[in-house]
């Protein structure tokens, strides 16, 4: 028995090995998709404030993002949101069309994936679900409702957000960015 465990001695410690360096390689590669993520924000912000040479390189970084799967649906919503500008941005009306639709079903598809471990997982302070909720919100607010028709579904998750026991715990700038997209839907629904 002592020759058999002495043969196999570095094999057995190789599996035991094996979790820790999976471990290590995955709290290594956390930073790095944190950090490409924050990235693509920066850039989905400036294209949305006017930069609209931003959006494919912000695109580009919501597609590669790495990240935790629990975090899929942030990804995808800002994914989508990016193509809904790029629709904005479009010179062609078909490619118009195209971009925007992509983004909505890119919307839908996050919307859909919300489950309720999302309200205790937090970015920037704030739950998940409700940054979910108010970037789609924003999303169909910005668009022509005489053509897409979703205007109500950005006021519905606006007026969610509002009834969420979650908001009084979040970060006033984000309360205030909820204020300002509900005063933005005010302005549109006149």
């Amino acid at each position: 028995m002592q020759s058999l465990v002495s043969r196999y001695r570095p094999f057995l410690l190789a599996l035991l090995m094996l979790p820790i360096a999976a471990f290590a390689s995955q709290a290594i590669a956390q930073p790095a998709a944190e950090a490409a993520l924050e990235t693509a924000l920066t850039q989905f912000n400036r294209a949305r404030q006017g930069e609209a040479d931003q959006l494919d390189s912000a695109i580009a970084v919501f597609r590669a993002v790495p990240g935790n799967p629990a975090l899929q649906p942030l990804y995808t919503v800002y994914l989508g949101s990016a193509h809904t500008l790029k629709g904005k941005a479009a010179w062609m009306p078909w490619n118009k069309m195209k971009f925007t639709e992509q983004g909505l079903d890119e919307i839908d598809q996050s919307l859909a994936a919300l489950r309720p471990e999302h309200d205790r997982l937090l970015v920037h302070g704030t739950p998940l679900s409700l940054v979910t909720r108010m970037v789609a919100a924003a999303s169909f607010i910005a668009l022509p409702d005489g053509i897409f028709h979703r205007r109500a579904a950005g006021k519905s998750l606006l007026a969610e957000i509002r009834r969420s026991p979650l908001l009084a715990a979040t970060p006033a700038a984000f309360r205030g960015e909820l204020a300002a997209l509900e005063g933005r839907l005010q302005e549109a629904e006149k």
